[in-house]
């Protein structure tokens, strides 16, 4: 990852809890409209895969998105990320989430890539954009991934917090098919 220009005043090892934006971070930005109101989105395998394998051991993780989608929902669902808000208000969904998970700001994460998301990254301990992010986002993250939204980024972000608590993705996988 590539470390920008906003000053970082947390300690990344004690962040808790990270909000993913949908569409150009667990997405590609793309949006497939079909017949009879039916929609796709492009989501990276690699980035489900470390979601699933760190929920609840590593991290803890939400969902904030301006659009109301089925398709993000049942995703979510496949992640096991119980906390999925699908509002233009994203602001009032990190404050809820704050006062659900009684998390101060400097214990959450937020990967975001657009101008709705800059109201929940400039009030979070770090603040992340993929490597496509609008520019306008650049200011207010703390770090910009080498991968691009919907292709990794996610994966790079959570590795990069793993491994600045020396916690192993490997084993984290071992540990939970073990005790499945």
């Amino acid at each position: 990852m590539q470390r920008l220009q906003r000053k970082l005043e947390a300690d990344i090892r004690d962040i808790k809890l990270l909000i993913l934006d949908v569409d150009g971070v667990l997405t590609d930005n793309r949006m497939i409209f079909m017949s009879g109101h039916q929609e796709a989105k492009n989501f990276s395998a690699a980035d489900g895969f470390a979601i699933r394998a760190t929920t609840g051991k590593a991290l803890h993780y939400a969902v904030i998105s301006a659009r109301n989608s089925d398709i993000t929902i049942t995703r979510c669902q496949e992640l096991g990320i119980g906390d999925v808000f699908q509002q233009w208000d994203k602001q009032a969904a990190l404050a809820d989430l704050m006062k659900k998970h009684n998390l101060q700001p400097s214990q959450i994460g937020c990967i975001g890539n657009d101008v709705p998301d800059i109201v929940v990254m400039e009030r979070v301990g770090l603040a992340v954009c993929p490597a496509d992010a609008e520019k306008e986002v650049l200011e207010f993250a703390h770090y910009q991934t080498e991968r691009k939204g919907g292709k990794g980024c996610c994966r790079e972000v959570i590795n990069f917090l793993l491994d600045a608590r020396g916690i192993n993705l490997l084993q984290l996988y071992r540990d939970r098919i073990e005790n499945a």
